[in-house]
């Protein structure tokens, strides 16, 4: 279903501005691990203003799934990563 939505351009891979190349290269290529097992995507869509980021990740062997969508990618992520294993214990 993503790559269909992102081969008709509706979402895009969203790649949150760094500071320095060295840190873009590796949020990269952390994005891009793919395994049987895991998966995650950040992706944006709309437009300016009313773009729209959308964060999603799944894990068979622990058994969890977590999407979100935000506006705000840095408070959104600081957000979930303080509170994943509440929302894993909820699941």
């Amino acid at each position: 279903m993503v790559d269909n939505l992102a081969k008709a351009k509706v979402i895009r891979p969203y790649r949150p501005l760094f500071g320095s190349s060295r840190a873009t290269s590796l949020l990269h290529a952390l994005l891009r691990t793919k395994s049987v097992h895991r998966n995650s995507g950040l992706f944006k869509y709309g437009y300016g203003e009313r773009s729209v980021i959308w964060y999603w990740k799944f894990d068979v062997e622990k058994g969890y799934f977590h999407e979100f969508q935000t506006i705000d990618h840095e408070a959104a992520m600081k957000y979930y990563e303080a509170n994943k294993f509440a929302m894993q214990e909820e699941n």
